[in-house]
């Protein structure tokens, strides 16, 4: 529903969407974006190391994944010493 609804704004001749890029704020397509990616991500010609990205993913998603089963436990031994 948003990107329909998204869709039906921008051609319905949204005029921020048509403003020149000079009236834009903030950053410019052509800004490099080196200062906000950090140092770990990078590889050695200035884009991003994805491999590294991925690693860190998954070992976040096996961290975030023990954390859930051991609060689990923790409830499970809490429940269970009340009764």
């Amino acid at each position: 529903m948003l990107i329909s609804e998204e869709m039906k704004y921008f051609h319905n001749g949204n005029p921020l969407a048509f403003r020149e890029k000079d009236d834009a704020p903030g950053r410019r397509v052509d800004d490099s974006f080196e200062g906000s990616i950090p140092p770990r991500y990078r590889d050695g010609l200035g884009g991003i190391d994805i491999e590294q990205v991925k690693r860190d993913q998954r070992r976040a998603r096996r961290e975030f994944v023990r954390g859930m089963i051991r609060r689990l436990g923790q409830l499970r031994r809490g429940h269970s010493a009340r009764q």
